[in-house]
């Protein structure tokens, strides 16, 4: 991870640390996740791992995720993102861990728009990272209405769509003016993620986002 943070400081604020699988980033050491990543400037949040364990219950998800801060723990994580589990297992973390609310923020998926859990998001005090191509590329326009979801949208994930390919540059993106839309309810403090993973994209889509920024009089730091 360090040659990507390296690449991003300077094109960006805050990083994302995708760490998708648990045996292998419990795995990280020094190689992977340098000590001199802190004086890079940025700011980070962490997605958490695609398969937590979470068949052999919460208390295992709960040790996991902890293995995982202990790691992390220098570069001071402002978030957790979290794919959606099943309401009673959110439920049973929670009561294990409930220093970690304030930081947890659960993302709409292709298979989970967050409508479902809605309740126990409230009810838990957690926060949301939308995102925008899974919105766009699954129907999902209609979570943008669920009670006080703006208010808890902690980091928005923007990019133009996804396919068979992966995630789409902005230039793909079907209609800028409901990210403008988007945008304009938004807390100052979401983290606003272009999140695209190969370079000459990546540039192209935070030049065009810049420009859409301008236009729309909105800051873009």
């Amino acid at each position: 991870m360090g040659p990507n943070c390296r690449v991003l400081a300077g094109r960006v604020d805050e990083v994302g640390l995708m760490f998708l699988e648990t045996a292998g980033c419990l795995a990280y050491d020094q190689r992977d996740l340098p000590l001199d990543l802190p004086s890079l400037g940025l700011s980070f949040h962490v997605h958490l791992p695609l398969d937590l364990p979470w068949d052999g219950g919460a208390a295992g998800v709960s040790a996991t995720i902890l293995a995982l801060e202990e790691k992390i723990a220098f570069l001071r994580p402002r978030h957790y993102v979290l794919h959606p589990p099943g309401a009673a297992q959110l439920e049973a973390l929670l009561s294990l861990r409930p220093e970690i609310s304030a930081r947890l923020c659960l993302e709409n998926t292709r298979q989970d728009d967050l409508a479902a859990l809605w309740r126990e998001i409230t009810d838990l005090d957690l926060g949301v990272c939308l995102d925008l191509g899974h919105l766009v590329s699954y129907g999902q326009e209609h979570i943008l209405d669920l009670p006080g979801i703006f208010e808890r949208i902690r980091i928005l994930h923007v990019y133009g769509g996804e396919n068979s390919s992966g995630h789409l540059g902005l230039d793909c993106l079907p209609d800028p003016s409901l990210l403008h839309d988007i945008l304009a309810r938004l807390g100052r403090g979401c983290a606003l993620v272009v999140e695209v993973f190969d370079l000459p994209s990546l540039e192209n889509s935070l030049m065009l986002l810049k420009s859409w920024l301008s236009e729309w009089g909105m800051d873009h730091g």
